[in-house]
């Protein structure tokens, strides 16, 4: 099964965020039956200023995937979750913003991404 995903920054005006420091964007819970992994497949990503990389995570699975460099169209493959606990587990995904600047920088109220997940 195929889940996408998309988001913008939007508001009424730019977020700074501190040298180094990480903003979360978007949370969202998936469910994730047992034997069934959770995969990155496509992530399409565009933030105005090259300091910041987007950071996708799998709480409470140690699945996380950084991409640099302030935009990109990748096909990672990465598996964030891998369950085999014997049942069902709930997930937070969680998609953040990475200040990789030593200074402040400002994300772009139209700073946006797209994900395309799988669950196989």
């Amino acid at each position: 099964m195929l889940i996408q995903l998309n988001g913008i920054v939007g508001g009424n005006a730019p977020i700074a965020v501190g040298a180094r420091k990480t903003v979360l964007l978007q949370q969202i819970v998936i469910r994730v039956k047992n034997r069934q992994k959770l995969v990155l497949k496509n992530l399409n990503f565009l933030f105005n200023n090259e300091a910041f990389a987007i950071k996708i995570e799998a709480e409470p699975s140690p699945g996380v995937f950084i991409a640099r460099g302030g935009s990109g169209d990748l096909s990672p493959n990465k598996v964030l979750v891998n369950n085999t606990t014997g049942s069902e587990v709930t997930i937070f995904l969680l998609i953040s913003a990475v200040n990789t600047a030593n200074n402040t920088r400002s994300l772009s109220r139209s700073d946006s991404w797209r994900l395309l997940l799988q669950r196989k």
